[in-house]
């Protein structure tokens, strides 16, 4: 596929080298690479068809600009400095449909064009082994975890965001199915006082709930390494509900190493795992204190999938499927070039980017946000203080597509509720100790007996029979109990549907 018409293409971003692999520099290597053998490339931009930039968003108007986006469609500031720079005929390459649809709430009516091309992972490098249990003793051995135990494998830097923590929360719980379950963590901690800070957050929290001796720290892995730890695991967890997971290339890379996959139904993570045929996905959704994920819910399945091979086996099979049909470079040539050819095509229109009524007012909110707060220093910051404002929109505006659901679950009196976060009393207040979204919370006497009894075990109507509440009463039980649902304190257990694949 390679073009007659002259001019060609410009790459305006900086190339990495061979060596770089995964994350987004690679991805724009590879990008590069596919631009550079299928279309004529352009030395001077002024003389060129098409502009590609990634990992920024400014260049003149002309000629047409395709931009390759790696999560910026989650920040309040992108819309409000970014975005109004665009133009008609610019074109937005998204690495998940749930940026499509964020997009669909900012841009009104025609503008740019937002495509989901998502992004490849190294298919050659992960990718089952033959000799499966041999691969898996030796690296066991090489790490110190026991042979014949089912192992959880987490892949990520120690960001509060991706929540580590609460996988170490689910290997408690699981351990009442999988006695012999052990956890993993790989990934390096940024030197910055926060994340040292939430990998010992992390530490402290497994030797509180007694599963210390079950909970391995093997840091920062080569590919490679990478690859053969994934091989010697049996479940990939990955519960972040950070905002900018538009992709998740570590379930990818897990998908294609042929490793079932139990995550955060939540961005970009839903396009690639499909619950109950490469794995599972826990229903995420948003409260007032931040989005939450029903992760006891998925304890169930977890353990029948640990505990039946053959079922495992068939989940492995599907994910590696999928990795090769979805996620390969073929792939993604296929869909980077027909994505081009279709933004060459555009007809010329240097009109700017209209947004919505809804995308105007945040972008005016977050102005005067930053006008009255100038400790904001990065976009997280912005994003924590627009959560609480008007009653939550802008937040929800944002990353409300990403989620199961955009708001807190309804509770009913048959409902089992558990705690969602670590939470302790003080007086009449409440502190959540979730390390990702700490809080102190005012509540009444009747929502402190709700939340002291709730426990997943009794109904939501056995719990206000405990306390004493008459059946005339049970309805002020009811609007408490949906008080602690919708600060994100309490959750009932399994009343999150899990958003399908295109919804």
């Amino acid at each position: 596929m390679v073009r007659s018409q002259p001019g060609g293409i410009y790459i305006d971003f900086a190339v990495a080298p061979e060596a770089t692999r995964g994350g987004g520099a690679g991805v724009n290597r590879l990008c590069a690479e596919v631009l550079r053998s299928s279309f004529p490339a352009a030395d001077d931009p002024v003389r060129a068809d098409l502009r590609v930039k990634t990992f920024s968003w400014n260049a003149p108007a002309r000629p047409r600009r395709l931009f390759i986006d790696h999560g910026s469609f989650a920040d309040a500031g992108f819309w409000t400095y970014s975005a109004p720079r665009l133009r008609f005929d610019d074109t937005i390459l998204v690495s998940s449909r749930v940026c499509v649809d964020v997009a669909r709430r900012f841009i009104q009516g025609e503008g740019p064009r937002v495509e989901c091309v998502p992004f490849p992972v190294d298919i050659e490098t992960f990718r089952p082994v033959g000799d499966r249990k041999d691969v898996c003793g030796a690296f066991r051995r090489e790490v110190g975890i026991p042979q014949d135990v089912a192992l959880l494998l987490v892949v990520s830097a120690f960001v509060r965001r991706k929540n580590q923590h609460v996988a170490v929360q689910f290997l408690r719980t699981l351990l009442d199915e999988v006695p012999d379950a052990h956890l993993a963590f790989v990934g390096g901690t940024p030197a910055r006082g926060s994340y040292e800070a939430y990998r010992a957050a992390v530490r402290d929290l497994a030797v509180r709930e007694g599963v210390a001796s079950r909970v391995h720290f093997l840091g920062e892995l080569p590919h490679v390494e990478l690859s053969r730890c994934m091989a010697a695991a049996d479940l990939l967890v990955h519960f972040t509900n950070c905002r900018l997971e538009n992709f998740g290339l570590v379930v990818g890379e897990a998908m294609a190493a042929g490793l079932p996959v139990l995550a955060a139904d939540w961005g970009g993570l839903r396009d690639l795992v499909v619950a109950g045929e490469t794995g599972l996905l826990a229903p995420t959704y948003l409260t007032d204190q931040g989005p939450r994920t029903d992760w006891l819910y998925a304890v169930g399945p977890t353990a029948e999938i640990l505990r039946n091979r053959d079922e495992w086996a068939r989940m492995s099979l599907n994910a590696r499927s999928r990795a090769e049909r979805e996620l390969s470079t073929g792939a993604y040539r296929r869909r980077l070039c027909a994505a081009v050819e279709a933004a060459l095509a555009r007809p010329l229109d240097e009109r700017p980017l209209a947004l919505t009524e809804q995308g105007t007012d945040l972008m005016f909110r977050t102005l005067a946000l930053n006008a009255v707060h100038p400790e904001i220093e990065s976009t997280g910051d912005e994003y924590r203080l627009l959560m609480p404002l008007d009653g939550g929109r802008h937040y929800r505006l944002l990353t409300g597509p990403a989620a199961s659901s955009e708001t807190a679950p309804r509770v009913g009196a048959t409902h089992r509720l558990y705690p969602i976060v670590d939470w302790s009393r003080e007086g009449s207040t409440v502190r959540i100790m979730d390390p990702a979204w700490p809080a102190t919370l005012v509540i009444d006497a009747t929502q402190m007996g709700i939340l002291e009894l709730c426990d997943e075990a009794r109904t939501l109507e056995e719990v206000l029979g405990e306390m004493g509440l008459t059946e005339s009463r049970h309805t002020l039980g009811l609007r408490s109990a949906q008080v602690l649902i919708d600060q994100g304190i309490l959750c009932p257990l399994g009343g999150v549907p899990v958003r399908r694949t295109g919804e």
